[in-house]
């Protein structure tokens, strides 16, 4: 008994250890350029083609995004709009072109995330929010009226009696109510939360990212472009290209480091 007793913790504490979590590795992405500035930890490239200027630098990682700081200046005599939707990641194929001497990229892309409609969406999630939180609040009120009088009277009861003694359905929808009002009352404090968050995401849509912009000549635009991030333990190289008119692009090559928290020496990942 004994033996299968040690056999059984033997066996708990291997699915203990086989479940614990393991930290994701940092991501770093760096440019294929060697010719690269740097601002406030950022490295730059920046390339000049038929009258426009681009600076592209990754920004970041998130759990959903990967984030990159583009200016586009516009140094041509027409106007032209800039749509960061249309701004294109491309992951690798795996494969390398001999001819070519460079790596052929996937010719699926992934398109820039739109701010405006996520600025749009937020909205909308802000206003249901709205509705709900209002709607709790009428559904609190009447509860309580409804619920007043009978808790009164049960209270008053209570007060003159000290035996055990049963209780009716009316008493126990007046208890009811009161838990009922709590978990009203608890919705409407996550509401609150949830709607800061809209906020704050909100904010950061409008004041942070590229938005869609006519430039004129001499005119510049920044901000920060989101990609849906990819799986980058498998896609290791990744070309960015910035449209500057049509069928015409600026590019942007990036290698993919990965840094794990195990590794003392902070090396890049590469298997």
């Amino acid at each position: 008994m004994k033996t299968f007793k040690k056999f059984t913790n033997y066996l708990l504490l291997l699915s203990l250890l086989a479940s614990c979590a393991t930290p994701n590795p940092v991501v770093r992405l760096n440019s294929k350029e060697t010719k690269t500035t740097w601002e406030n930890g950022k490295e730059f490239t920046s390339y000049y083609k038929d009258g426009f200027i681009v600076h592209c630098a990754y920004h970041g990682t998130t759990d959903a995004y990967l984030v990159f700081d583009i200016e586009v200046i516009n140094a041509t005599d027409e106007d032209f709009l800039l749509c960061p939707e249309k701004i294109v990641m491309f992951t690798d194929s795996g494969k390398w072109d001999p001819v070519i001497n460079q790596i052929v990229y996937s010719t699926f892309p992934i398109y820039a995330v739109d701010p405006e409609i996520e600025i749009l969406k937020n909205e909308l999630a802000q206003s249901q929010l709205e509705a709900d939180q209002k709607n709790l609040a009428t559904a609190s009120i009447a509860v309580a009226a409804l619920a007043l009088p009978v808790m009164v009277a049960t209270a008053s009861a209570d007060a003159k009696d000290t035996k055990q003694r049963a209780i009716t359905r009316t008493e126990l929808a007046a208890a009811a109510a009161g838990t009922t009002l709590n978990m009203n009352e608890f919705s409407q404090e996550m509401n609150n939360v949830r709607s800061e968050l809209l906020l704050n995401a909100t904010d950061a849509w409008i004041n942070n990212s590229l938005r869609k912009t006519t430039l004129s000549k001499n005119e510049a635009a920044r901000g920060l472009v989101y990609f849906k991030k990819p799986d980058l333990k498998k896609y290791r190289d990744l070309r960015i290209d910035v449209p500057i008119g049509e069928n015409n692009f600026i590019s942007f090559n990036y290698k993919v480091n990965l840094y794990y928290p195990s590794n003392q020496n902070v090396n890049p990942a590469y298997k």
